[in-house]
């Protein structure tokens, strides 16, 4: 799920859950905002939007000329701007965001699909209803149950560099810059 990293009241980085259609941003916290946009919300608001389904959604920030929002240093100039996993939101005045699309990791049931998937370490059809994970970084599928722990059986995915420890938390935050 998509998320922002925004500062707490004690100056620390947190994740805010992108689980709604739209944020407005220059509340603080960013809160969510009901779809479709009506009378509540003024156009000198600056809105994160999600387009289309959630799982592959693509988000759109959008702001009114002039308040001085920024994606990465650019100023936002044509008010409408789909942003990218790590982009820095600026508000003049206010404060950043960065804007990530980054998940972690997750035991879940895996559900088949119309086409039979085979885990790539251990090259067996991972079955309908059998616990799984997904890669965040390359989304693979792997089985990780007790008798084929084929996600943590080694350090890193078994097809990219994405850490398999089950509680190893986000791969990338603010701090790293």
């Amino acid at each position: 799920m998509a998320h922002l990293w925004v500062t707490t009241e004690t100056n620390q980085w947190a994740v805010l859950p992108l689980d709604q259609d739209a944020f407005a941003l220059l509340a603080n916290p960013p809160q969510p905002v009901c779809r479709p946009l009506g009378e509540g919300v003024a156009w000198s608001s600056v809105l994160l939007v999600r387009g289309g389904p959630a799982s592959s959604a693509a988000w759109v920030l959008i702001a009114r000329a002039g308040l001085g929002v920024s994606v990465n240093g650019l100023p936002l100039t044509t008010g409408i701007r789909v942003v990218s996993d790590r982009d820095e939101i600026r508000i003049a005045g206010a404060r950043s965001f960065y804007f990530s699309t980054e998940s972690l990791v997750r035991v879940e049931e895996f559900s088949s699909t119309d086409q039979t998937l085979f885990c790539p370490r251990c090259k067996q059809e991972i079955e309908s209803g059998s616990a799984a994970v997904k890669c965040p970084s390359c989304g693979v599928w792997h089985h990780q149950t007790d008798q084929l722990n084929c996600w943590s059986y080694s350090e890193v995915c078994a097809l990219c560099t994405q850490p398999t420890d089950l509680d190893a938390g986000f791969q990338w935050t603010p701090e790293d810059l």
